[in-house]
């Protein structure tokens, strides 16, 4: 073990290709090692040094192999209901600016406009709330809730969510809290963690490789692959899209890029007014999630509303409710305004059995409205 690991480590440093087998075994091997510093420093530098090689996508799919071969065998796999068409919705974390839940919001607006959106999510482990720390702090109890189930959820309200810590526990040991920052399996790993096996995805980067993500994606075994990523400048990396942003996007259906769809997304995006101020993280975690259901509300008269939108209109185009990524716009807009979408989240929160008093405890109290007197009317009294 001592002598294929840092095997593995050099081939790294050295410019030509390595074999396929050389990295499943090698990171095999490391993540056998026990516990302690030795495990840490070399996962995190062998993971670190195949996203700096290109990415080059043999390698990195090997990688992959090997991070899922700790879990894989207890897997559980579920299709939904037939004439249903499902997109699997998540990110890779980690992006340099820290937002809101933008992400979250908008798989619920998606799913207020006609789509099924089964969200896959974790816990933050650089921001101050992942998508399930948001439901956690809605009162959801989507935990408790079997996959089975949740597919159903998902089918009945266009919205379901799957906690991905829980496909792979033996790997998470290994590699939970320990990584801040893009690596290798950034490219795949969460996208591959569904237990519902969805007609598309929609992966959200943190960095600009997104046409190596999809090609990845797509190798191993997922349908129709949409990978976007934001930037502002070569320090900023989001994994949504961000209103005025640089976007980047790529689309693999039937091993074919959509070149025109990446086209018509990235218009959409540079066309808005960019305010990072509106979608910026709060420091107090309920603070957070709060600013998500004010957007969901209706009650955010911001950019962060546009900015939900623009996710929302993916998600909707790419369910094939809608024609277009400026109709996709202009409907999520109409749902944002009206509110509907924290009616899709109130009823999410109670399919799962979940708590409807921590949800109303984050909504923004709405200030009644004060009706001027009319001079000389009187008051009628009462009987």
């Amino acid at each position: 073990m001592a002598s294929t690991t840092p095997l593995l480590a050099q081939q790294i440093n050295s410019p030509a290709d390595i074999p396929p087998e050389d990295v499943h075994d090698g990171i095999t091997r490391i993540l056998a090692l026990p516990d302690g510093r030795m495990r840490d420093v070399m996962l995190g530098s062998v993971l670190t040094g195949l996203l700096l090689r290109g990415p080059r996508l043999g390698e990195v799919e090997a990688a992959v192999r090997a991070a899922t071969a700790l879990d894989r065998s207890g897997w559980d796999f579920h299709r939904p209901p037939d004439g249903l068409r499902f997109v699997g919705y998540t990110g890779s974390g980690k992006k340099t600016f820290k937002t809101i839940n933008l992400s979250t919001a908008a798989a619920l607006v998606a799913a207020t406009g006609g789509a099924h959106i089964a969200k896959l999510g974790s816990r933050s482990a650089s921001s101050k709330t992942g998508s399930r720390d948001f439901f956690d702090l809605v009162g959801a109890a989507g935990d408790a809730v079997p996959h089975r189930e949740m597919v159903d959820i998902t089918a009945e309200t266009g919205f379901g969510f799957f906690s991905i810590e829980n496909r792979v526990p033996e790997f998470d040991c290994r590699y939970g809290g320990r990584f801040q920052a893009v690596h290798a399996l950034s490219l795949a790993f969460p996208a591959l963690l569904s237990p519902v096996m969805c007609d598309a995805y929609v992966y959200g980067l943190s960095h600009p490789a997104v046409g190596a993500s999809a090609r990845l994606l797509s190798r191993l075994g997922l349908p129709e692959v949409t990978v976007i990523n934001s930037s502002l400048g070569r320090a900023v990396q989001v994994d949504e899209l961000l209103p005025g942003s640089t976007a980047r996007i790529c689309r693999i259906g039937a091993d074919e890029e959509d070149l025109l769809f990446g086209n018509e997304v990235c218009q959409a995006v540079a066309s808005m007014p960019q305010d990072l101020l509106s979608v910026s993280q709060h420091e107090d975690p309920r603070a957070n999630v709060a600013a998500a259901i004010s957007v969901l509300a209706g009650q955010d008269s911001g950019q962060a509303r546009n900015a939900v939108a623009l996710n929302a209109a993916l998600l909707m185009v790419t369910s094939e409710v809608v024609p277009t990524v400026q109709s996709g716009i202009d409907t999520a807009l109409t749902i944002i305004n009206s509110g509907a979408g924290l009616d899709t989240l109130q009823r999410f929160v109670r399919l799962t059995g979940g708590s409807a008093g921590q949800l109303r405890s984050l909504l923004r109290p709405v200030t009644p409205v004060s009706l001027p007197a009319v001079p000389g009317a009187k008051e009628a009294a009462p009987c």
